[in-house]
């Protein structure tokens, strides 16, 4: 585009028309700059910024993420920034239990035997990935609500992917309580709470979670609006969220996600856990090869687990850099008797 700034003789020295025409950057310079012999530009380009923009891409989408799902960050993670491929097998022992034993003075100590001492295998079966483009990146780059926009969009498709995959997996359990049809109320949080226990699950870090129709119905049970008026002064009747700990659950927690097979009634499967009970396992992707006209990074959310990788490359059909944030990760059952169905 021409700005009038004709070719010729700037000082001592000849400028190319690459040097003269440089786009302007985002602190509102229009117009190159030139000094004796060496032509200046306050410019951050792609090139200057390749060592950074993935990282910023991928944190910003982790974080919105993060908040986005309530099973994934709430199961036993085995996460690594590592780059693995999809259908990898990753082994991960699981110790089993293991008995006391009485110990007398003078005698040797007895070693344990762990019981139901085995391997779970984990498939990295499951890889998604969104793709947009920018076509000024360097803008982008520098403005955080668009970084944000743009990463929004991108974490929410993965957000829910993970957590369906996860609700799928989990509603395979053998263990179940409820009747289809029939909405949740504070006895049947009880009813969980017991088959848990009667199963041996360990208490602490046990969560349940549960459809938006079964919430507004257990917030209208006598009981936790009778609990809630003296506990929490009626709080939980206008934040049905909020309800935390109740009926000895850590939290009991709402996903629009709970798995819901339409028919006669329909057949709502939600679901309560301990945290052992369910294994989320991610891990990083190939970085590009040097010299691709690519960049990529691996970053893990610690608060969760998820591993996401952003890949930054220009796409000439599009004229712009093609953004690509995507997950390789897989589920798996580890102990039935932590994993619990409550039908309604």
């Amino acid at each position: 585009m021409d700005r009038g700034f004709p070719y010729g003789q700037y000082e001592g020295f000849t400028p190319s028309p690459v040097a003269m025409y440089r786009p302007a950057n985002v602190m509102g310079y229009h117009g190159p700059t030139f000094a004796l012999g060496v032509a200046h530009v306050d410019t951050i380009d792609v090139t200057q910024a390749q060592y950074f923009i993935p990282e910023i891409w991928a944190n910003s989408a982790l974080e919105i993420l993060r908040s986005r799902i309530v099973m994934t960050p709430r199961v036993y993670s085995d996460s690594d920034v590592a780059a693995f491929s999809v259908g990898d097998v990753l082994h991960i022992p699981y110790p089993g239990t293991i008995a006391a034993s009485a110990k007398t003075a003078g005698t040797a100590y007895t070693l344990a035997q762990p019981t139901g001492e085995t391997e779970v295998q984990v498939s990295l079966d499951k890889y998604y990935a969104v793709s947009f483009i920018v076509e000024d990146i360097v803008r982008a780059q520098a403005n955080q609500d668009l970084i944000r926009n743009y990463s929004s969009a991108a974490a929410v498709a993965l957000a829910e992917q993970i957590e369906t995959d996860g609700f799928t997996t989990a509603s395979a359990a053998t263990n179940s309580i409820g009747t289809y049809g029939t909405d949740l109320d504070f006895a049947d949080l009880l009813n969980a709470w017991k088959t848990m226990t009667d199963n041996k699950a360990p208490t602490g870090e046990r969560f349940m979670a549960v459809s938006t129709k079964d919430i507004i119905s257990v917030v209208g049970d006598s009981a936790i609006q009778n609990w809630a008026s003296f506990s929490r002064g009626g709080a939980v009747t206008t934040s049905p969220e909020n309800l935390g700990a109740v009926a000895g659950f850590d939290e009991l927690l709402v996903s629009q996600l709970v798995p819901v097979t339409a028919g006669t009634p329909n057949e709502t499967n939600n679901i309560a856990w301990r945290r052992d009970g369910l294994i989320c396992a991610f891990r990083g992707l190939p970085e590009p090869p040097a010299g691709s006209g690519a960049v990529g990074a691996n970053v893990r959310d610690a608060a969760s687990g998820v591993v996401l990788r952003s890949v930054l490359a220009y796409d000439a059909t599009y004229g712009g850099v093609r953004v690509t944030l995507e997950a390789l990760y897989g589920w798996k059952i580890l102990r039935e008797e932590k994993l619990l169905l409550v039908k309604s």
